[in-house]
């Protein structure tokens, strides 16, 4: 009861103008960051210095774990000057999270003031953390439509979300009129929903579809695989993120629906983002939002580990915080004008690697079998011995032999004999939590 109400409450704020709906620090925010993205390399630098001092100084002055660290390491606040001091503070790990929860909350911090986030734990081991309320704007966050904005998603656009929701039983889909955004769950996702979801998605004038690269991946396949067609014009663009985002899966994408794709890398701490904007010529590093460091990985002599220090978060203050994920900055400027860096990553996390008999790592983004797909609903690679690989195919009806060797061409070009690969049928792929489907399960 209390829960519909709630429903009721919200959806009317709906009916609100957007300049009513959502604060004015918000907006303000958002124009700040909109003039900010066009600022001189140079000027950004200077703000990113500012805004590291003040977070030092506020860690060691109300967060006991920094005060403690700090001591430890024989540092002051005042060592830190530029972003170069950066690396006199040691690097805070998961573990450390979890091991120092309540040393990390800031004292001027009380629970009316925070939320909690939490990670899907993709290793197995959950990470929860503290978020400065006052910065949460019900999830509008200015640093994530201003991104929207520069792919030409506007606040008053209408977008469908394919991911991690869990509707009511009696429900396919859900619009929620607070937010202008339609709720499509990846859970109940297969050949009949996926044409309820298309429905829904016409019946509300949706404008940019969002979600998992596996989710919208397979929703395409079935659209296509019901017959169904999507005429140029019907939505604007797609917004993926959370996961690994392959070639084969943007081909495949774009030519179902008609429309360009836009790859968005964050993480549920809030403490780095990053985003492909109208030129596609990389992925860019918002450097107002946190400090990037690309530190060389001795595992991955080729690539470097991602440490991010956020700077919007002074609740549970993240300095040089290890992600496990892997990049390399790119030695080029994009044609947009921005001086945001561009970066790639590597495989997302490191265990995106696959692992062949002479120990060489083989990012997942280079396994994939494009050329090969036509005849496949989906397919993942598993991992539980170096040199050997498992190739689970979800595979329609239409797929034959000649498919199958098709595969094994395309496989043993690129691995010849350094992997062994054995490619079994299967119904139904193994997810993660919140309901990815990696392109990649390794358990070595």
């Amino acid at each position: 009861m209390i829960h519909s109400i709630k429903n009721i409450i919200r959806d009317s704020l709906g009916f609100l103008p957007l300049k009513l709906r959502f604060p004015k620090r918000f907006f303000d925010q958002l124009s700040q960051l909109q003039k900010g993205q066009w600022q001189s390399s140079e000027h950004i630098e200077v703000y990113q210095t500012a805004q590291l001092k003040a977070l030092v100084d506020h860690a060691y002055r109300n967060v006991p774990y920094y005060t403690e660290l700090f001591k430890q390491a024989h540092i002051q606040p005042s060592d830190i000057q530029t972003l170069k001091d950066l690396p006199k503070i040691p690097i805070l790990t998961k573990d450390l999270i979890r091991n120092n929860f309540d040393k990390l909350r800031a004292v001027n911090f009380s629970d009316k003031d925070v939320i909690i986030l939490k990670t899907s734990g993709t290793t197995g081991k959950p990470l929860k953390i503290l978020y400065d309320k006052k910065k949460d704007y019900f999830n509008f966050d200015p640093f994530i439509w201003r991104f929207f904005s520069s792919v030409g998603c506007s606040l008053s656009d209408r977008l469908a979300s394919l991911a991690d929701w869990r509707l009511p039983l009696n429900k396919i889909s859900e619009f929620n009129r607070y937010r202008n955004r339609l709720f499509l769950s990846s859970y109940r996702l297969n050949p009949q929903t996926a044409v309820k979801y298309f429905q829904a998605m016409k019946k509300f004038n949706v404008k940019f579809l969002e979600g998992y690269p596996s989710s919208i991946e397979l929703f395409s396949r079935y659209l296509v695989g019901e017959g169904m067609c999507c005429s140029n014009g019907l939505i604007k663009g797609i917004i993926v993120h959370s996961e690994q985002f392959s070639d084969y899966q943007r081909h495949l994408i774009e030519k179902f629906w008609g429309c360009p794709c836009f790859n968005w890398y964050g993480m549920e701490e809030r403490a780095v983002l990053g985003y492909e904007c109208e030129k596609h010529e990389g992925l860019h590093l918002c450097t107002d939002f946190g400090i990037t460091e690309f530190i060389p990985n001795h595992d991955l002599p080729m690539y470097d580990s991602i440490v991010v220090t956020s700077l919007t978060n002074w609740a549970m203050p993240l300095i040089r915080y290890e992600t496990g994920d892997v990049g390399r900055l790119l030695d080029k400027s994009c044609s947009c004008g921005r001086n945001f860096p561009l970066f790639e990553l590597i495989g997302g996390r490191i265990k995106n690697f696959v692992i062949a008999k002479d120990g060489s790592q083989i990012p997942v983004t280079n396994v994939d079998i494009p050329g090969a797909t036509d005849h496949v609903i989906q397919f993942q690679f598993v991992q539980t011995e170096i040199g050997k690989l498992v190739l689970k195919v979800q595979k329609n009806d239409l797929f034959s032999n000649n498919d199958l060797e098709k595969i094994r061409q395309i496989l043993c070009k690129k691995f010849g004999t350094n992997m062994d690969v054995d490619i079994q049928y299967t119904e139904k792929l193994s997810h993660i939590q919140s309901h990815k489907t990696p392109l990649l399960i390794q358990n070595l």
